[in-house]
C-alpha cells in the first residue's frame, strides 16, 4: 500500500479532520498568495514577497490537489449519514441501512458510534 497509505489508514477517525484542515489552509493559502500577485505585487512594501507568493501558490496547489478529492469523498458520507437520519420510513430505513453502515464504517470514530446508536434507537439493531 505504501508509506503514504499506510499512514493515511493508520489515521482511521481523524481522516475527516484532517482532510478538512488540509483542504482549508491550503484554500486560504492559495488565495492569499493570488491576492498578493493580483494586487500587491507592484506595491512597494509587497513587492519582495512575489517570488513567495509563487511558491506558496505551487504548494497549496499540489496540497489542493491531493486533499479535495479526499475532503469530498468523506463529507459526501457525512451527508449520506445526515440524510438517512432524516428518513422516517423504517423499510426505506431498512433498505438503505447497508449505506449507512458503510459510511459510518469508513469514518470511523465518532461517526460509527452516532450511526450504531440510531440504529438502536429505530429498532433496526440491538444494543451490544
Amino acid at each position: 500500500m505504501g508509506f503514504v497509505g499506510d499512514l493515511w489508514a493508520k489515521q482511521h477517525g481523524r481522516q475527516l479532520m484532517l482532510s478538512a484542515t488540509a483542504f482549508g489552509a491550503s484554500a486560504i493559502l492559495f488565495m492569499v498568495s493570488v491576492y498578493q500577485l493580483m494586487f500587491l505585487q507592484s506595491d512597494a512594501d509587497w513587492g519582495d514577497y512575489t517570488g513567495a507568493a509563487i511558491g506558496m501558490i505551487v504548494l497549496s496547489s499540489a496540497i489542493l490537489i491531493i486533499a479535495t478529492p479526499e475532503f469530498l469523498n468523506l463529507r459526501g458520507h457525512v451527508n449520506l449519514l445526515a440524510e438517512l437520519k432524516e428518513i422516517e420510513s423504517t423499510s426505506e430505513l431498512k433498505r438503505r441501512k447497508s449505506e449507512g453502515d458503510e459510511a459510518a464504517k469508513i469514518l470511523g470514530a465518532g461517526h460509527a458510534e452516532a450511526w450504531d446508536d440510531f440504529l438502536v434507537e429505530k429498532g433496526l439493531k440491538k444494543r451490544k
